[in-house]
């Protein structure tokens, strides 16, 4: 643990800022194609199943990259460019998809984008690890700015299906802006050491494998703004934004707040929520039943999304290849109940919000039980 503890005193909170901006970035880049995805896989003729598989790859794909590239930046030392091809990668994948023109090529250029988002998050989680913040704090405000672009994204998403523009002409304005989130990169500092035999813990080697069974419970978004979408590709996209709008806020508290109570505790508390949301969005069909069901939505991810890579770090001696470890394992099992999702989508998409209610249930009463 010695290593560990030199690293985390190496950097202020610099970094943290820095890989903050270069989310915001990117996510505002993201942001514009996520909510209009599903509406152009639909234009292709794919089904519930289909857009299921594609959900589960952005969901989990990449964190079947994400051990191979934690591994090898904590062998080398150089998580820097790692992050930074990560990033390119995705925004040329987000630029082609712009052509695109049927599902298998779609379905192919998002495996592409989420293969950067692989190589670049645990060299990046790691130096976020080891910047010198709490970990609840750092990932918190991380996955603050990170929102914050999700929601300057979403906007400008609904202004550009207000203003009738092509699925395919707004993707290629999310990928223009995308290749601006590599500048920042150019400032950060590295800060590990190369870490000459990588290791996991034991604690974390439990987590990894309790967090193969969350997986399950984490279906995609798209879910939610399918549902939505019976009310128009509008009013979903806005309450797309309504749901970044929350993520945003309460990230930044929700992680402060994990450094207090402990991150299990939270966790806890994040499942407890998505089982709110799951319910309202499996009986809702009106417009204020539905945003509820955002709205809790939201909050679930400030909480969740950030706090189990937060806690992955906290129980890892080798941050890269453990918080890559993590990644992966959960990767797995978000891809596999999200293609269950969509079959479920198959026959009833309200159901599928069923099936998310109870396994979320699940898991929180198992956070608040199980000790790591």
């Amino acid at each position: 643990m010695e290593a560990r503890e030199t690293r985390k005193s190496d950097d202020s909170g610099r970094n943290v800022f820095l890989l903050g901006f270069v989310s915001f970035l990117n996510d505002m880049s993201s942001e514009i194609i996520l909510p209009i995805l599903p509406f152009f896989l639909r234009g292709f003729g794919a089904g519930y199943a289909g857009i299921g598989a594609v959900g589960g790859i952005i969901d989990g794909f990449g964190n079947l990259v994400k051990v191979f590239s934690g591994y090898l930046s904590d062998r080398i030392g150089n998580r820097k460019m790692m992050v930074f091809s990560g990033y390119l990668l995705s925004s040329i994948s987000k630029l082609i998809l712009s052509f695109s023109g049927s599902t298998a090529s779609a379905g192919a250029l998002v495996t592409l984008d989420r293969i950067g988002k692989g190589l670049r998050t645990s060299p990046r989680d790691a130096l976020l690890a080891e910047s010198g913040m709490k970990s609840g704090k750092a990932f918190g405000f991380h996955r603050m700015m990170d929102t914050l672009g999700a929601v300057m994204g979403t906007s400008l998403s609904l202004l550009l299906v207000y203003l009738g523009f092509e699925y395919g002409n707004a993707i290629f304005i999310a990928a223009a802006i995308g290749f601006f989130a590599v500048v920042p990169l150019i400032f950060v500092r590295e800060t590990g050491y190369p870490v000459k035999k990588p290791e996991i813990t034991f604690r974390l080697k439990k987590f990894s494998l309790f967090s193969f069974f969350v997986g399950f419970a984490n279906i995609s978004y798209m879910f939610f703004l399918l549902k939505a979408g019976d009310l128009g590709v509008q009013t979903a996209v806005g309450m797309y934004l309504v749901f970044n709008i929350i993520y945003a806020l309460f990230s930044y508290p929700f992680g402060i707040l994990a450094d207090k109570i402990g991150k299990t505790k939270s966790l806890s508390l994040g499942y407890l929520i998505f089982t709110v949301s799951s319910i309202i969005m499996y009986y809702g069909e009106t417009f204020y039943y539905l945003l509820m069901g955002f709205v809790f939505y939201g909050l679930f991810m400030s909480v969740v999304e950030a706090q189990q890579r937060a806690f992955a770090s906290d129980l890892s001696i080798s941050y890269g290849f453990g918080i890559g470890t993590y990644h992966f394992i959960f990767g797995i099992s978000t891809i596999a109940g999200n293609i269950i999702a969509g079959m479920i989508a198959d026959i009833s998409l309200s159901l599928v919000f069923a099936y998310s209610a109870v396994m979320s249930l699940i898991i929180s009463v198992c956070y608040a039980a199980i000790k790591f």
